[in-house]
C-alpha cells in the first residue's frame, strides 16, 4: 500500500479587504431559527475584534466563482509541488459556495488546469469539514488508483451573508489547495476522524435558509460543539497514531473563541505545541480556512520537515472531521 503526502500548497485571496468598520453603525439582528428577530442592535467595530477575534476579511468580486478562486491556488500548490499538472489522477473540490455545481466546480478546475485524459474529478459538500474530508477522499481513492491527487478548498461566503444577521461580522472569501503524491505509509495523511450528528436539532445550527442565507442562530452552542468535538477528533487521532503531541494544530478558524479553548486544551497536554490561527486576517472562510492555513503555515516555516500535524474541522451538519499529517 502507497499512502499520499502534501508536495505543495497553495492558496488565493480577493484583493478587497472588509475591515470591521464596515458594520460600524448598522443595525444587526440575531435571527431564530424559524427566521424571527431575537435582538437587534447598534455594531460597534471594536467589539467585533473583542467577540471574534477578526480585524478583517476579503471579499470575491462579483464574477469570482469559487471555482475561479480555487483555480488560482490549484496552480500555485501544483507549481510548488514541480509536478506536471497533467499527471494529476483525481480532482476533489470543497466548496458549499459554487454557485452552479452542475458541472461540478472540480470540473472546471480540471478544465482550466487543461488535463485531459484519466482524471477524474468531482465536488465535496461538506461545508467548514469539506477540507480535511476532500483530503480523506483523496486518500482512500489512491489505495485503489495511484497516482498524483489535487485538494481545492474554496469558498465565497460574501454572496450568502445577510447584512442584517449579526454573523456577518464572521464570514470571507478565499481558497487553498494541496498537491498530494504518493509515498510511504509512515508519511503524508497518516491518520483521519470523521463523524456526523445530524441528530437533535443538531442539523439546524448551521445552515442555509429558504432565501439562501447563511444562518446560525444558537453561536454559543455551536462554540460548545466545535472546542470540544475538535479536541475529541484530534485525541482520536493521537490515540489511533500512537502519538504523545503533535507539534501543530490547525483547527478550523470559525472565531478566536473556538481557537483559543481548542489551544487550551493542547496546552494542557503538550505546552510546546502550536495552535496556529489565521482567524484575524481572513475570518471564518469554512472549508478553505484550514487549507489556507495549512499553507501559510508550511511557507513562513511554522511547520518543518519531520513534524507532525494534526488538522481539525467543525461544521454545519454537524460534522467532525480531521486528518494527522507526517511531515
Amino acid at each position: 500500500m502507497v499512502g499520499l503526502r502534501i508536495a505543495g500548497t497553495g492558496s488565493y485571496l480577493p484583493d478587497e479587504i472588509i475591515g470591521n468598520d464596515f458594520f460600524a453603525g448598522r443595525a444587526m439582528r440575531k435571527y431564530s431559527s424559524s427566521g424571527g428577530v431575537l435582538e437587534e442592535k447598534i455594531i460597534d467595530p471594536e467589539k467585533i475584534f473583542d467577540l471574534t477575534g477578526i480585524r478583517e476579511r476579503r471579499k470575491a468580486r462579483a464574477d469570482e466563482h469559487p471555482s475561479d478562486m480555487g483555480y488560482v491556488a490549484a496552480v500555485r500548490a501544483i507549481e510548488k509541488a514541480g509536478v506536471d499538472a497533467g499527471s494529476i489522477v483525481g480532482i476533489y473540490l470543497a466548496s458549499v459556495s459554487e454557485s452552479c455545481n452542475f458541472p461540478n466546480g472540480a470540473t472546471k478546475i480540471q478544465r482550466k488546469l487543461g488535463i485531459r485524459g484519466s482524471c477524474s474529478s468531482c465536488d465535496v459538500v461538506n461545508a467548514c469539514a469539506g477540507f480535511t474530508e476532500a483530503l480523506m477522499q483523496a486518500r482512500a481513492r489512491n489505495f485503489t488508483r495511484k497516482g498524483n491527487y489535487l485538494v481545492v478548498a474554496s469558498e465565497r461566503l460574501t454572496n450568502l451573508i445577510d447584512y442584517t444577521d449579526i454573523n456577518a461580522t464572521l464570514f470571507g472569501d478565499g481558497a487553498g489547495a494541496a498537491l498530494l503524491v504518493p509515498c510511504d505509509d509512515n508519511q503524508g495523511i497518516v491518520g483521519e476522524y470523521s463523524i456526523t450528528e445530524p441528530h437533535d436539532g443538531n442539523d439546524m445550527l448551521i445552515f442555509r435558509d429558504k432565501q439562501g442565507f447563511l444562518r446560525m442562530p444558537e453561536g454559543g452552542t455551536v462554540l460548545r460543539k466545535a472546542v470540544r468535538g475538535m479536541i475529541t477528533a484530534a485525541e482520536e487521532i493521537k490515540n489511533g497514531l500512537g502519538w504523545t503531541h503533535a507539534d501543530v494544530y490547525i483547527p478550523h478558524q470559525a472565531n478566536a473563541r473556538i481557537i483559543q479553548g481548542v489551544e487550551k486544551a493542547v496546552k494542557e497536554k503538550s505546552p510546546e505545541s502550536i495552535v496556529y490561527s489565521t482567524i484575524h486576517k481572513y475570518g471564518n472562510m469554512s472549508s478553505a480556512t484550514c487549507a489556507i492555513a495549512l499553507d501559510e503555515a508550511l511557507r513562513d516555516g511554522t511547520i518543518e520537515e519531520g513534524d507532525k500535524v494534526i488538522v481539525a474541522s467543525f461544521g454545519s451538519g454537524l460534522v467532525t472531521s480531521a486528518v494527522g499529517i507526517q511531515f
